[in-house]
């Protein structure tokens, strides 16, 4: 027996949210309809999402312009789960409908022109659909990875998960305040622990610059800490590498990589942790940097580390810095050789069956060699990965000074 259909009408009038249920169950005998004004819809978004539903009628106004209504429809496409959108139109005309097919909706019917020929016609349609990538998986799949409630922190719902460590999670989420998609670092704070996001809100807070992620928000919500910040729907360098880089493209990301260092030093902070999954893509291409979490103030900054704790990623470390010595700007730009030898070759300079090995390598190993047809920036190259500091490329901007006399 096949089982019922089940639809969700979300409305902001109840009594045309009647009429339609009472359309809708003229033609598809034993369906079953629910209908929520858009603060329930809201809430339920926030909570159990709109798992078990086959299709969604929207009933937008387009009384004040498209953008608003289409901004919500944007908005509900986006999460994961949401079934087939036909959005039932208020005042639309051929701009509404086209811009609500291109966000989306798998139809669009203004309302004076409901029929039951229409309605019969778009509900196949939508039921026959392909499950576009929003829609993938249900929405019990994506609550399994989610585990948690979508309403976790105030002013923000969960859409997905970005990624995780042993201390926090980041989540794809929406900002109601900022009507925008963030990503947003939760991590639980127990008794007698500090706060790990106030230093890099702290941080990047003075940062204000294109190369530099914006931070939107930071607070604490029944003992969880959360910063919220720029989302990059392009990704981040790393998965960019997993496609080779041609020579050009791999020394125009290392000039704007530069450049955004340079700012960050200028205003006296070190980074600390420069790595491909750091470094996140533009749609335009541009670069920016992310994750200053344990980026410290270089005027104050003592030893790169405490009680022989190693903080960053073995493979970028410098020298100086897998020894736990005293660092300041340049080893920064270390960390930026190793990704411009990964850029240009594909493989990381340094390699071990353990981390050990790879500090050993970095340490006292000799300074990586560029195949023959790249020998032209081996230079360079030492510039940034020579074994001392005083060896190196004194800054950023005279890393960029190299660079542009390359170019002339």
């Amino acid at each position: 027996m096949a089982l019922a259909t089940r639809i969700l009408v979300v409305c902001t009038d109840n009594q045309v949210g009647r009429w339609l249920q009472h359309r809708l169950e003229t033609i598809r005998d034993g369906c079953r309809i629910e209908i929520d004004a858009m603060a329930d819809f809201e809430h339920r978004l926030a909570t159990t999402g709109t798992h078990g539903f086959d299709l969604l009628f929207a009933v937008l106004d387009f009384t004040d312009g498209i953008s608003i209504a289409n901004s919500w429809l944007e908005r509900a496409l986006s999460i994961p789960g949401t079934p087939p959108v036909i959005v039932v139109a208020e005042h639309g005309n051929e701009l509404a409908a086209v811009a609500a097919l291109h966000r989306g909706a798998t139809d669009y019917i203004p309302r004076q022109m409901v029929t039951t020929e229409l309605l019969t016609a778009s509900i196949e349609h939508a039921l026959a659909a392909p499950v576009g990538p929003a829609h993938s998986g249900g929405d019990a799949s994506f609550a399994s990875q989610l585990k948690a409630p979508r309403d976790l922190i105030p002013r923000y719902m969960l859409l997905d998960v970005l990624g995780e460590s042993a201390r926090a999670t980041v989540y794809l989420a929406h900002s109601a305040a900022l009507d925008r998609h963030v990503a947003l670092k939760v991590s639980q704070v127990n008794d007698g622990e500090e706060p790990q996001f106030s230093r890099e809100f702290q941080t990047v807070g003075g940062l204000r610059h294109p190369g530099v992620v914006d931070i939107y928000d930071y607070g604490m919500h029944e003992s969880r800490e959360f910063i919220a910040m720029e989302y990059f729907a392009c990704g981040d360098l790393k998965a960019r590498l997993q496609n080779p880089l041609s020579e050009h493209e791999a020394v125009n990301y290392l000039s704007r990589i530069a450049a955004a260092l340079s700012v960050v030093h200028n205003q006296g902070v070190l980074h600390r942790d420069l790595k491909p999954p750091n470094i996140m893509l533009r749609e335009d291409g541009q670069i920016v940097l992310i994750d200053f979490g344990i980026a410290k103030n270089i005027v104050n900054s003592t030893r790169s580390t405490a009680a022989g704790v190693l903080r960053g990623s073995p493979y970028y470390m410098s020298p100086e810095q897998a020894q736990g010595l005293e660092l300041d700007a340049r080893s920064d730009l270390y960390s930026l050789g190793v990704i411009f030898f990964e850029m240009l070759t594909g493989t990381k300079p340094y390699l071990g069956t353990t981390a050990i090995e790879v500090l050993q390598l970095l340490v006292a190993g000799p300074i990586p060699e560029l195949p023959p047809h790249l020998a032209h920036h081996q230079a360079l190259l030492e510039g940034m990965m020579a074994k001392t500091a005083e060896e190196r490329f004194a800054s950023a901007a005279d890393l960029l000074a190299s660079l542009e006399r390359v170019a002339a």
